[in-house]
């Protein structure tokens, strides 16, 4: 990188219920950036005394000089109600200079050079409310390394994790983020694996089972449907055409199989094979990229860590000339 395409750097936050992640990003001219380091701990908003500032500092002073501070973007659950400091969700449609305007600045760290960027809230496929935090950042940030990188325009974009996250782009504007869908796979699996009766049907810290996983893919679709096939996760391992083993690969393709077939179908309105990104960097979103492809459709990734990264850039590019 030559030294004249330089610019100040960035540092990146996202901060979220269970873990805190940072990032330090060099700038280019250009607008895009490079990460040159970065830290990630278990210091989400569950697991912090209220001291955000202090839990701030303490996980990136090394980046930050006093006499030329570095702008500091933050989005996540850092903004909600339990978080730092309240940044109310901006009504849909939003675009990336809608999501910089309504930043709260925070005017008592790092000489006022930090900024909490907004979550969102629209209507979800059912026409019901809901609300998003951190995948804003992003979506932006996805749509700018898919065209940079000619990856073709998905027909809708999935982010995995606790509360997964739908976004149609055939409803969703070139530069605007229209609506989006929430789903609760992450949590119910955990909720399931961990409370319920299902627990006594799951080995704890198993192998994976690819080929249990699959059956549970096609078994979301049988008939019953899916809160009859959730007991199947007991009752095959009680007849003995499961162990423990396979319990919770198998209840893990039951969700994701109904909850792919429900969004896809709903959000395509149409049965054939529909091309989807996956925004995440775990285990997850590989299972759902298995899933996407069993189940008939095509689907490509994206780095979660990279999409919220190129996402905040955008966002630094229209906030004040500090940033």
């Amino acid at each position: 990188m030559k030294p004249e395409t330089l610019v100040s750097p960035l540092i990146v936050v996202d901060w979220g219920t269970t873990n805190f992640r940072a990032y330090l990003v060099e700038r280019r001219a250009d607008g895009h950036g490079v990460c040159r380091d970065r830290v990630a701990t278990p210091e989400g908003l569950l697991n912090i005394q209220s001291d955000y500032p202090g839990v701030l500092k303490q996980n990136i002073s090394h980046w930050l000089e006093p006499s030329h501070p570095t702008p500091i973007l933050l989005c996540g659950m850092v903004g909600s109600p339990s978080g730092w400091i309240e940044v109310p969700h901006i009504p849909c449609p939003v675009n990336i200079q809608t999501l910089a305007q309504n930043a709260r600045q925070i005017s008592n760290f790092n000489n006022g050079n930090t900024w909490i960027i907004p979550g969102l809230s629209g209507l979800g496929i059912s026409g019901y409310f809901d609300v998003m935090r951190g995948e804003e950042v992003q979506y932006f940030g996805a749509k700018k390394i898919i065209k940079a990188q000619n990856l073709g325009t998905p027909e809708v974009v999935c982010f995995p994790g606790t509360h997964n996250k739908w976004i149609n782009t055939a409803i969703n504007m070139e530069s605007t983020l229209d609506q989006f869908s929430t789903s609760m796979t992450g949590e119910v699996f955990n909720l399931l694996a961990s409370h319920s009766i299902l627990s006594n049907s799951i080995a704890k810290q198993a192998p994976w089972q690819e080929r249990a996983f699959l059956k549970g893919l096609d078994n979301s679709a049988s008939k019953g449907g899916i809160m009859h096939q959730l007991f199947t996760v007991r009752s095959l391992q009680l007849s003995g055409a499961h162990t423990h083993d396979n319990g919770e690969a198998y209840l893990s393709g039951l969700l994701i199989g109904s909850e792919i077939r429900s969004m896809l179908n709903e959000a395509t309105k149409s049965t054939k094979g529909t091309h989807v990104a996956i925004v995440g960097s775990d285990k997850l979103a590989q299972r759902y990229l298995s899933a996407i492809d069993h189940l008939g459709h095509c689907a490509f990734s994206i780095d979660s860590e990279e999409a919220t990264i190129a996402g905040a850039l955008e966002i630094a590019q229209h906030l004040n000339t500090q940033a």
